[in-house]
C-alpha cells in the first residue's frame, strides 16, 4: 500500500510565496494540492436571509421511530428543561444538558421534550444530531445545509459544516431553532465546543445528552444553563411504564401491607418486576416487550429473574454499581435465550452485530462484503467451528428471506430497533445490550474468529466504494468509519494484528483527513504506525508508510518541526532499505523539501528539489506527473527567493505540460496556472496576472465550488493583485471574505488564515486605518509566534512591521 495522503510529493496545501518589503506575505502559491481543516470558532458568517424564503415554516426532523411508544412520566424533568431554557437571557443560544448512566432514558426524554416543544411552537425548526462519535456529529450537522439550505448540496463537509454553524448563527432572519446533541462522548464534547457550537442568536436552543456529569459541565461552559441528573423513574412511574408497554394493569401499592392484601396480583408481580430491573427505563422497556410478545405473564417472567443463572452479574468496565449491573442483564437474557433455542439465523446476525458500532448498522454494508469470506484461506478461517460459522453467514446473507426474517425476530424481540430510510435499512442497538450479546451469544473462546469474520465483511466492503478520497464518496465512506474504529478497539484489546484492518484504518484517517478533520486524522494514522512498528518492524515498508502518512497530517496543521522529524527519518531509511532512486524515497526527499522550505530553510529545500527532480526525469521521464511536480516545487522555491525569471520559466513549462497531458480543466492544471498568475504579480505585471487569475478562479468555482480551499487560493491571490493596482474597495472585501472562510475552514491559527490576516492588515494601513491594522497585526503576531516560532521570516517581518507602525503612531 502507498504512501496513500501523499501520493505524489506536495503535501496539501503547498508553501507561501514569500514576502516582500513591509512584510505583506503573498496568499499561498506554489502547491500542488491544497487540503481543508476544519475548525469553525472563528468569527461569524451570516448566510443571506433570502436563502430562507423556500423553508417552510417550521421543521421537525426528529427520529420519531425511536421514542417509546409507552413513555410515560418524567413531568419534573420535562419541567427542569424548560425552566433551564426559560432563565437564558442575552445573545447565547439556552443550553441545557442531561446527564446519566447507560439506559436511564436521556435519549428518551430528550426526545419527548423535543417533540413537544415542537407541537407547541409552530414556527420552530428543530433538529436531531447524533454526538456519539466525531464522524456522526459531523455527518448530521452537516445535513443542516441540505435541509435549510437548498442548492448547497454540492459542497464538501467541511464546508457544509461551516455552513450550517453560520446558519444557525444568523440573527437577521429572527428564526427560531431547537437542536438536541444527543450522547455525546469526552472527544465529540471538544469539537462541539470549539468547532461547532452555535455562540449567538438567542432565537436557538441546544439540549445536550451524555453519559458523564464531567461532560455534561464541559458543555455549560460560558453559558446560562442547566445540568440535569437524570436519575431512573420512581415506582410509580416505572410501574406504569411497565404496565403500558405489557398491556397490564398498572396500580400500584401504597405500602407493604397493601401490596399483601391486594386483589390483582398482576400489579404486585409488575411492581416486583420492575424492583428487579432497578426501575431502569430501557430495562423496563425490554421487559414489556417481551412479555407482550411473548405472551409469557408476569409472574412467569419474575421467576425467570429470580433464577440463579438470571443473576448473573457481569463485569463492567463503567461506572454502574454493582446493583444496576444485574439490573440490565435481567432484562435481556430470556430474549437472548429464546432467540437462542428458536432463531439460528438471528443469532448468526447478533454475533455479526456483536463486533459492529451498535448506533447505526448499515445491512447494505454487510450485503456488500459478505461474499469476501468465501475468497478466505484457512489462516483467516482456521478451525472446523469458525469454518461452520463463516458457512452459517455465507448463507444467511445470500438469502434475502432468511435475512429479512432473521431481522424481523430480532425486532420482535426488542434486541435492536430496526428503521428503513429510503434504500437504506438500519440496525441500532442499545450499547448495554450489544455488550449483554457479545457475552452470551459468543464463547470466549471464539470471539477473536468472528471479530476476525466482521473485520473481513466490512473493510472488503470498504475497500468497493472506489476514490474514497473523491467528495462524490465521502457519505457512503462515512457509514463505515465507526464500525473500522469499533473493530480496532477490540482488535487492540485481543492483540489481533489484521493487515485488511490497519489499511481499513488507514483510508479512514484519509477520510478525516479530505473531511478537514485533522486531529482525528493524525490520532488514527498515529495508531496505524503504533500497530505496524509493533508487529511489522520500523523498517517494513508498510510500517513507513504509516509514519509519511502522520508527518502528511501534522504538515496540514502546521506542525512543521514534528512533520520534519518523521519525514527525515522515513527518507533514511527508504534510502537505505529500498534504493536512493526509489520513488517513495523520492516523494519523501520532496516532502522533507517542503517542510523545509515552510519553515524559511530555502537553501537545504532547493538542494533537496532539485535532486529530486533530477532523479525522477531520469526514471520516470520529463512528463510524468512526479516529475512536473518536482518542477512546480522547485519554481515555488525560487519565487520565495525572489528569482522570478528561473521561477517564471519552470512555471510556464510546467503550465503547459499539464494542458497538454491532463486537460486545461484538471485541478493539477489549475494550481499550475495559479502559480504562474502569482510570479507575474510579484513582478508587477498586474494585467498579465489579474487576468490569468481571474481566468484560474472562474475555472476554480466551476470545477471545485466556490469555497472549495483552491478556490480561497486563487480569490487571495487576485486580492492582492487587486490592491497593487489600487482597487482598494474591492482587494479588501475580497481578504475579508477569504480571511473569514479560512478561519472556519482551516481554524484561526493555521499558517494560511495568518497569512490573510498579515495581508488584510496591510490593506488596511494602505487606506489610513491605522488603529484596526494594528490591532490586527499585533493579533497576527501573536499567533505566528506560538504556531511559527519567533525566528521565522514571517515572525519577523510582521514584528518589523507592527514596530513601524506604532512608532509613526506615537509620535505626535
Amino acid at each position: 500500500m502507498g504512501d496513500i495522503t501523499r501520493t505524489i510529493d506536495m503535501p496539501a496545501d503547498g508553501p507561501q510565496a514569500g514576502t516582500v518589503f513591509g512584510g505583506r506575505f503573498h496568499s499561498d502559491g506554489g502547491s500542488q494540492f491544497m487540503a481543508n481543516n476544519f475548525s469553525t470558532n472563528g468569527g461569524p458568517i451570516y448566510i443571506d436571509s433570502s436563502s430562507d424564503n423556500r423553508l417552510p415554516a417550521s421543521i421537525r426532523e426528529l427520529p420519531d421511530a425511536v421514542l417509546s411508544s409507552h413513555f410515560t412520566g418524567r413531568v419534573d424533568e420535562l419541567q427542569q428543561i424548560d425552566r433551564a431554557f426559560s432563565a437564558s437571557s442575552g445573545d447565547l443560544p439556552a443550553r441545557c444538558v442531561i446527564h446519566g448512566m447507560p439506559g436511564v432514558g436521556k435519549t428518551q426524554l430528550a426526545l419527548r421534550y423535543a417533540m413537544l416543544a415542537s407541537e407547541k411552537s409552530k414556527d420552530v425548526y428543530t433538529f436531531w444530531v447524533s454526538a456519539a462519535s466525531v464522524e456522526k456529529l459531523a455527518r448530521d450537522f452537516s445535513k443542516l445545509v441540505d435541509i435549510c439550505l437548498p442548492g448547497r448540496h454540492a459542497v464538501d463537509q467541511a464546508t457544509k459544516l461551516t455552513l450550517a454553524r453560520a446558519w444557525l448563527e444568523d440573527p437577521t432572519a429572527g428564526k427560531k431553532w431547537f437542536l438536541v446533541l444527543d450522547n455525546v462522548t469526552r472527544e465529540t464534547s471538544r469539537m462541539i465546543l470549539e468547532e461547532i457550537l452555535p455562540r449567538r442568536n438567542s432565537g436557538g436552543r441546544l439540549l445536550f445528552t451524555t453519559r458523564t456529569a464531567s461532560i455534561a459541565e464541559s458543555c455549560t461552559i460560558s453559558s446560562k444553563s442547566l445540568t440535569i441528573a437524570l436519575q431512573p423513574p420512581g415506582l410509580h412511574d416505572a410501574v406504569k411504564m411497565l404496565a403500558a408497554g405489557a398491556g397490564r394493569g398498572g396500580k400500584v401499592a401504597e405500602d407493604a401491607e397493601d401490596a399483601e392484601d391486594a386483589e390483582d396480583a398482576e400489579d404486585a408481580n409488575l411492581e416486583c418486576l420492575v424492583r428487579s430491573v432497578g426501575h431502569l427505563p430501557l430495562a423496563i422497556d425490554q421487559a414489556a416487550s417481551y412479555l407482550k410478545e411473548s405472551g409469557s405473564s408476569t409472574k412467569e417472567l419474575l421467576d425467570l429473574y429470580q433464577s440463579e443463572e438470571i443473576m448473573e452479574v457481569l463485569s463492567w468496565e463503567n461506572d454502574l454499581s454493582r446493583h444496576e449491573e444485574k439490573s440490565v442483564v435481567t432484562t435481556f437474557l430470556p430474549a437472548l435465550n429464546r432467540v437462542s433455542q428458536t432463531a439460528p439465523d438471528a443469532v448468526t446476525l447478533l454475533r455479526i452485530f456483536c463486533f459492529c458500532d451498535p448506533e447505526n448498522i448499515p445491512i447494505s454494508i454487510l450485503k456488500q462484503g459478505y461474499g469476501a469470506l468465501s475468497q478466505e484461506n484457512e489462516q483467516v478461517i482456521p478451525t472446523a467451528s469458525a469454518a461452520k460459522a463463516r458457512g452459517a453467514v455465507i448463507d444467511l446473507f445470500r438469502s434475502p428471506i432468511r435475512l429479512s426474517k432473521a431481522i424481523q425476530e430480532i425486532q420482535r424481540l426488542s434486541l435492536a430497533v430496526y428503521t428503513v430510510e429510503g434504500s437504506e435499512r438500519t440496525v441500532r442497538i442499545h450499547d448495554l445490550v450489544h455488550l449483554l450479546l457479545r457475552s452470551k451469544l459468543i464463547a470466549a473462546a471464539e470471539r477473536e474468529q468472528w471479530l476476525k469474520m466482521v473485520i473481513c465483511i466490512v473493510c472488503k466492503a470498504f475497500e468497493g466504494i472506489g476514490d474514497r478520497r473523491s467528495p462524490r464518496n465521502w457519505s457512503r465512506c462515512g457509514q463505515f468509519i465507526s464500525h473500522i474504529e469499533f473493530m480496532g478497539t477490540f482488535a487492540a484489546l485481543y492483540g489481533l494484528h489484521d493487515d485488511t484492518l490497519l489499511d481499513a484504518n488507514s483510508w479512514a484517517a484519509v477520510y478525516f483527513d479530505e473531511c478537514g478533520l485533522y486531529r482525528k486524522a493524525a490520532s488514527m494514522h498515529k495508531q496505524t504506525w503504533d500497530r505496524r512498528k509493533a508487529v511489522l518492524g520500523e523498517e517494513d515498508p508498510d510500517t513507513l508508510t504509516s509514519m509519511v502518512n502522520l508527518a502528511s497530517t501534522y504538515w496540514k496543521q502546521g506542525r512543521w518541526k514534528e512533520a520534519e522529524e518523521l519525514e527525515v527519518q522515513a527518507m533514511e531509511t527508504r534510502k537505505r532499505v529500498l534504493g536512493e532512486e526509489h520513488p517513495d524515497t523520492l516523494t519523501s526527499m520532496a516532502n522533507l523539501a517542503l517542510t523545509y522550505r515552510k519553515q524559511g530553510r530555502w537553501k537545504q529545500a532547493e538542494e533537496l528539489e532539485v535532486q529530486a527532480m533530477e532523479t525522477r526525469k531520469r526514471v520516470l521521464g520529463e512528463e510524468h506527473l512526479h516529475t512536473l511536480t518536482s518542477m512546480g516545487n522547485l519554481a515555488s522555491t525560487h519565487r520565495s527567493q525572489g528569482r522570478w525569471e528561473e521561477a517564471e520559466k519552470l512555471e510556464v513549462q510546467v503550465m503547459e505540460t499539464m494542458k497538454r497531458v491532463l486537460g486545461d480543466e484538471h485541478p493539477f492544471t489549475l494550481h499550475s496556472m495559479n502559480n504562474l498568475a502569482s510570479t507575474l504579480e510579484s513582478q508587477s505585471r498586474n494585467e498579465e496576472a489579474i487576468s490569468l487569475m481571474n481566468r484560474c478562479l472562474k475555472l476554480r468555482e466551476q470545477v471545485l465550488g466556490q469555497e472549495h480551499p483552491d478556490t480561497l487560493t486563487s480569490m487571495s491571490n487576485l486580492a492582492f493583485a487587486l490592491e497593487s493596482q489600487n482597487r482598494n474597495e474591492e482587494a479588501i472585501s475580497l481578504m475579508n471574505r477569504c480571511l473569514e472562510l479560512r478561519k472556519q475552514v482551516l481554524g484561526p491559527e493555521h499558517p494560511d488564515t495568518l497569512t490573510s490576516m498579515n495581508n488584510l492588515a496591510l490593506a488596511l494601513e494602505s487606506q489610513s486605518r491605522i488603529k484596526e491594522a494594528i490591532s490586527l497585526m499585533n493579533e497576527c503576531l501573536e499567533l505566528q509566534k506560538q504556531v511559527l516560532g519567533p525566528k521565522h521570516p514571517h515572525t519577523e517581518d510582521s514584528l518589523k512591521t507592527l514596530h513601524v507602525w506604532q512608532d509613526r503612531e506615537d509620535k505626535p
